[in-house]
């Protein structure tokens, strides 16, 4: 009996890359760098990725002092590593730590390095086995190619002093050590996908929808219109290679000029005046119908929100802020933060335990309690406070002298009620 198995594609594709010595990232050897940029062209996939760091990174340490301990020559503090780890894990699910040790082999000093720009060593290669590769445009968006001298080798992070003076003598003395990575990864071997990854063709659909939306309004929603017009005789081209001239040819006529500054959200509706010598000569206008992709949008854009939502595993109620009722809000908003919490209490965990191994091998002791728990954001920002806010505003509204239809207004616009809830509540 033969077992059918669907083909799925891979999501990525790990290969080695001799030229300098990595795994690739992908075929492109780019996987980061595709997804931070479609992750910036989605409002939703960066309100997500936005909302998932703020909670990794929580509240801060319970130490409150930790924060302010500043842990390399360039005034980088606890607070800011653990914003920006955080930030990194809650989108790539991994982070990269450097690290540089003095001639004690303690700790001297802890750099951030963005997880993007980290590509793992080759490991069939004996010279970047166990190493990884630093190098800031992996995506090639600054420069055409990529220059091998500008990549940086670390070791992997191993703390055994007899490994680092090994590396240190392979290195040519602690002059020319470069140090260690601290390289969080999920996977075994292999390069995580990012968060929402199951998702990521939505954010290139969202921006789409954007992008469709903008040109809408950027053309002033003006109906799709043939133009039928003369042919107009060119004139012989006599602009020579050398002369730097255009070509008569490509030049617009002073109609096709004229229709070019009348389309655009600022120019709609203005009065376009057209010439013509004879009715042989006079343009035609013809409109043409097309399909009203109005609902159809708006159907798109809620499901693509409400996949890309899901798959960041973030609550709804702490990103579409469109409530059934502005009441329930304060509650449900609670609600959602002790469940958020509780979602992402593994990652603080992970980079709590990450912070213990690192800094309790500090030249100096910056934490003598050796606590490095982070605080949960606290749920009472979406206390009841709100809905009773929300609450007494109303009863004035109700008490107030407008008229009916102005106080159903403003409650279903304002509070997010529904037509026959507002209608309900007001009294002639």
């Amino acid at each position: 009996m033969k077992t059918y198995l669907p083909q799925i594609e891979r999501r990525i594709v790990v290969r080695p890359n001799q030229t300098y010595g990595i795994l690739n990232y992908d075929l492109d050897n780019a996987y980061p760098q595709r997804m931070l940029e479609l992750v910036g062209n989605s409002p939703t996939a960066k309100d997500c990725w936005n909302k998932r760091s703020k909670f990794i990174a929580g509240n801060g340490f319970e130490e409150h002092s930790l924060g302010k301990q500043v842990v390399n020559n360039k005034g980088l503090t606890l607070a800011k590593l653990l914003k920006a780890i955080a930030s990194d894990k809650a989108l790539f699910c991994g982070f990269g730590i450097h690290i540089n040790y003095n001639a004690n082999f303690r700790i001297a000093s802890v750099n951030y390095i963005k997880f993007e720009d980290i590509r793992m060593g080759d490991t069939d290669c004996p010279e970047t086995a166990d190493k990884y590769a630093i190098y800031f445009d992996w995506g090639r968006k600054t420069w055409k190619n990529i220059m091998r001298s500008k990549i940086t080798f670390l070791d992997k992070y191993d703390p055994d002093p007899e490994v680092i003076k090994q590396q240190v003598l392979a290195a040519g003395g602690w002059e020319n050590y470069k140090g260690q990575l601290f390289y969080f990864n999920p996977e075994v071997d292999d390069y995580p996908l990012i968060e929402a990854d199951s998702v990521w063709e939505d954010f290139e659909t969202e921006a789409g929808i954007k992008v469709f939306n903008n040109r809408e309004v950027t053309t002033g929603f003006l109906p799709s219109t043939m133009l039928f017009m003369q042919s107009r005789r060119e004139e012989a081209d006599n602009s020579g290679p050398d002369t730097g001239d255009e070509a008569v040819s490509n030049i617009p006529s002073q109609l096709e000029k004229d229709l070019g500054a009348f389309q655009g959200a600022k120019s709609a509706q203005k009065i376009i005046v057209i010439e013509y010598e004879d009715e042989s000569s006079k343009p035609e206008f013809k409109p043409y119908a097309i399909q009203n992709n109005d609902k159809l949008f708006e159907t798109t854009e809620r499901s693509v929100e409400a996949r890309i939502i899901k798959g960041f595993s973030v609550p709804k109620e702490l990103v579409n802020a469109e409530k059934a009722s502005g009441l329930s809000n304060g509650s449900e908003k609670k609600q959602a933060i002790l469940e958020f919490n509780d979602n992402t209490a593994p990652e603080r965990l992970e980079i709590s335990e990450v912070f213990a191994e690192i800094f309790n091998r500090f030249y100096i002791d910056i934490n003598p309690s050796g606590n490095w728990d982070i605080i949960p954001v606290p749920a009472d920002v979406a206390d009841n406070s709100a809905g009773i806010a929300a609450g007494n505003s109303i009863n004035q509204l109700l008490l107030s002298d407008l008229p009916a239809s102005s106080k159903s207004a403003i409650l279903i616009y304002a509070y997010g009620f529904k037509p026959a809830e507002a209608e309900a509540m007001v009294i002639d």
